[in-house]
């Protein structure tokens, strides 16, 4: 053996233990993965408050326990008998569940006023019976055996709920145009005969009029412009009718016969096309689904003064909420006025607070304007006053 072989056994030897201890030696232990986290609960949603009932209508103090309907009455007017507030006459007739329709009341119905469960209700007496579900309801008129035949009452006698003699015409004869319908509607370009007026069977000139929308329209008369008072948008116009006409020749321009006229048409009239609408007079009061806060910005039928059972047109409709029957307050527009006798830091001109003023209701609605109603006046009422949830 050489002499460097010992050292160099020697090492060999050296090296093979040490790799024999670390093949020997304890691991050291690994870090075990973080576990995952548990699912994080979702935080309880707040249910959506409850809105307290409305609190109970207050009562007149000289209430009649008993009323006698009578012909010419309305179911406003005998409310505000009993109520305070006579638009939430369904309060109480609602409270009674044998009225069903509390429409259907006739003139020698009696009304008695009682209490159920500590609430005000009034029930209907009809020939010395309480009304029941069946006779007061629309499909089966109240009947009283007279032998040897049967006396009926028709349902157009039963009371109304307000005055229709106040809102008859502006049910049917007048109604808001859009800009996009007046934009695309037809006109009268002239008589046939060149005359200016044309009357019912007059033949006349038109344009504009679409085969896709049929051969029947009604014609209408443009009035004033709807303008929201605070942005200055035209919310739209006034239409008036005049009358019905048909298509009897189709081409540009078209020819066409007035079937009915309320008064004599004129060139620049609009033709509409039928829209089959059934207006409901019989009306509910009720408050506003949501907050409502608007301006009368005009009045119908030619007045310059608002007060009772006047015509007025609201800045909102049905893109508001509104529908037929819908009550707001009216409120006295709270106007800026200059305070002479201001002193110190006091601001020389001062706003006025918004007075309650009366009470209206809705009873016709289009998109952005709405026709109301004012039942209660208790002081004179002005174009631009306020109406808001009563």
């Amino acid at each position: 053996m050489n002499d460097y072989s010992a050292p160099r056994c020697l090492a060999a030897l050296c090296l093979v233990a040490l790799l024999a201890a670390c093949a020997s030696a304890p691991k050291k232990p690994q870090p075990s993965p973080a576990a995952p986290p548990p699912p994080s609960t979702p935080a309880p949603q707040a249910q959506p408050a409850i809105p307290p009932p409305p609190p109970a209508p207050v009562m007149q103090p000289r209430a009649p326990l008993t009323y006698v309907v009578k012909s010419g009455d309305t179911l406003w007017g005998i409310a505000s008998l009993y109520l305070r507030d006579p638009w939430r006459w369904p309060d109480i007739w609602y409270a009674n569940p044998a009225i069903s329709n509390p429409h259907l009341i006739y003139p020698g119905d009696v009304l008695k006023l009682g209490y159920v469960n500590g609430h005000p209700a009034l029930s209907v007496i009809r020939h010395g019976q309480v009304v029941n579900e069946a006779a007061s309801s629309p499909s089966r008129l109240p009947v009283e055996v007279l032998r040897p035949e049967i006396r009926y009452q028709p349902l157009n006698e039963a009371i109304p709920a307000i005055p229709l003699h106040s809102i008859r015409q502006f049910l049917s004869a007048t109604r808001v145009v859009s800009q996009g319908e007046l934009r695309d509607s037809g006109y009268l370009l002239r008589s046939l005969d060149g005359r200016p007026l044309v009357a019912a069977g007059g033949e006349a000139y038109a344009r504009g009029l679409k085969l896709s929308e049929g051969s029947r329209y009604n014609l209408y008369r443009l009035g004033g412009k709807y303008v929201d008072p605070k942005t200055g948008a035209t919310l739209g116009y006034q239409a008036t009718y005049i009358g019905d006409g048909s298509v009897i020749r189709w081409g540009d321009p078209q020819k066409v016969v007035l079937t009915a006229t309320v008064q004599e048409a004129m060139a620049g009239d609009r033709f509409l096309p039928v829209v089959s609408r059934q207006l409901n007079p019989n009306f509910i009061p009720h408050a506003p689904a949501k907050p409502v806060k608007g301006d009368i910005i005009a009045v119908l039928g030619g007045m310059s003064q608002i007060g009772q059972y006047q015509v007025v047109v609201l800045d909102r409709g049905s893109d508001a909420g509104l529908d037929p029957g819908t009550v707001l307050a009216i409120y006295r527009h709270g106007s800026e006025i200059s305070d002479p006798y201001a002193f110190d830091d006091m601001s020389s001109s001062v706003r006025l607070p918004e007075e309650r003023a009366g009470t209206l209701m809705v009873f016709r609605t289009f998109q952005k304007v709405s026709y109301a109603l004012v039942m209660q006046a208790r002081r004179e009422i002005h174009i631009l006053d306020v109406v808001r949830n009563p």
